[in-house]
């Protein structure tokens, strides 16, 4: 005959029967302090705009860039629903600057994409256009600047 209790008498929410108190409020306070520090992160990384890990700037806005000779960039392709074509973002504009930085290549497009509110400089055609896109609301609109007139 087993001296042992029935299973139901040796294990009670999750800690041996004859736990001490004290030891079960800890472990229950350092749970508690883990899934706060686990809501917390997200809730910041999404407040920073990074919650997708590893998401390109151009694809958070709804783009895809090419590299055009050895210092441009040009927009290969807008995502119908993403803030780059709410913005006025088009195929074949050149980025020149993302809030009057330049641009040299693909990743320093990407890396100034990251941000939420965005003043970009594009050539299109033969004409400049000055672009505002808001990449953390889902209602951004595309404002034109003074550069578009001419």
């Amino acid at each position: 005959m087993s001296t042992m209790p029935p299973r139901h008498q040796r294990v009670r929410d999750g800690f041996p029967a004859g736990a001490d108190p004290d030891v079960r409020a800890i472990g229950l306070l350092a749970l508690f302090v883990i899934l706060a520090a686990v809501i917390g992160g997200l809730l910041w990384s999404r407040s920073l705009g990074l919650h997708a890990a590893g998401l390109r700037g151009s694809e958070r806005i709804g783009a895809t860039l090419a590299p055009l000779g050895s210092a441009a960039v040009v927009v290969d392709s807008v995502r119908a629903t993403g803030a780059a074509r709410r913005g006025g973002l088009l195929v074949g504009d050149v980025i020149e600057a993302v809030d009057g930085t330049p641009v040299p290549d693909v990743d320093a497009a990407d890396h100034a994409f990251l941000r939420q509110s965005l003043d970009i400089r594009v050539r299109r055609g033969k004409r400049e256009l000055d672009l505002h896109l808001d990449a953390g609301r889902g209602d951004g609109r595309g404002q034109q600047g003074p550069a578009d007139r001419g």
